[in-house]
């Protein structure tokens, strides 16, 4: 029951999680970060389990060898590991995969994601998560599903991937004069990070409010009648052929719009100033 507790957890740090990218103004960017991450830190977990082998840490686990005869057979297990994301609750259970604890990484990937894109007010939330996720970590070790080194090293490069991905984004690495060396050490970096540009903010929306406002609003609204304007783009050609266009001193030269004679005597007299009243001076 230790190790189903352990996902439980697990669940309930990835539910917190998938919050955050739904309210998040940059969930595009924490999505491919987090798989850039993730991913990089399963693949040398697939190098580990080839060239580790360690004996079953505990009894209770059944490791029978298992025999695929045809490619389809290995095919249909891997999708039900990668599906099932490697967890016992839906029924997956695997044997051998030790080196190292692929449970103890997904805790403290979310556990770093949450704590970076949210803001630092949220400290009950940040403390709430890492105790959850510490009592995860030592339910795997009570259950016996993995040997203390394996958690050390997992918890161990999991932990460094996060700061120093997010250092290089954040010092702007590919906006230096050697920026072509971070392309060739870094070619998935540089595809993502290409167009940010520092720390990213903690900003949050309703979800698909963007899409709402520049798809929906915008589209209903050339739909709805416009109001009549007072320039010659509302007017029909007859009215605008008599319609001139007067200046005003008073008005700036950008701002002045086509009226007519009419119109702009009225307008331009109501705006000349009036001469001052000297008590010296008769004006005739």
């Amino acid at each position: 029951w230790a190790f189903k507790l352990t996902e439980l957890i697990g669940c309930v740090v990835s539910f917190v999680f998938c919050l955050i990218l739904l309210f998040h103004k940059q969930r595009t960017l924490i999505i491919c970060r987090f798989n850039i991450l993730a991913g990089t830190v399963f693949l040398l977990r697939c190098v580990t389990l080839v060239v580790t082998s360690l004996s079953v840490p505990g009894k209770h686990l059944d490791c029978k060898p298992r025999l695929y005869h045809t490619p389809e057979d290995v095919l249909r297990r891997a999708s039900e590991i990668a599906f099932g994301f490697g967890m016992s609750l839906v029924g997956v259970n695997t044997c051998g995969d030790y080196m190292f604890s692929g449970h103890t990484v997904a805790l403290t990937l979310l556990n770093f994601f949450i704590s970076e894109y949210t803001p630092r007010r949220f400290r009950t939330l940040h403390i709430f998560v890492w105790i959850l996720s510490s009592f995860g970590i030592f339910f795997i070790l009570a259950a016996h599903e993995h040997y203390t080194i394996d958690v050390t090293i997992a918890f161990v490069i999991s932990s460094r991937v996060f700061p120093y991905y997010h250092a290089l984004a954040n010092t702007l690495a590919l906006d230096r004069i050697d920026h072509e060396r971070t392309r060739e050490w870094f070619p998935m970096f540089t595809f993502v990070e290409e167009g940010v540009r520092g720390v990213v903010l903690n900003e949050f929306e309703l979800p698909f409010s963007s899409w709402i406002h520049n798809k929906l609003f915008l589209t209903i609204r050339t739909y709805l009648p416009r109001p009549l304007a007072s320039t010659k783009e509302s007017l029909t050609p007859e009215e605008a052929l008599s319609h001139t266009s007067v200046v005003d001193p008073l008005i700036p030269e950008s701002r002045q719009i086509p009226t007519t004679d009419k119109a702009a005597d009225v307008r331009v007299s109501k705006r000349q100033p009036k001469p001052r009243q000297d008590p010296d001076f008769v004006y005739t």
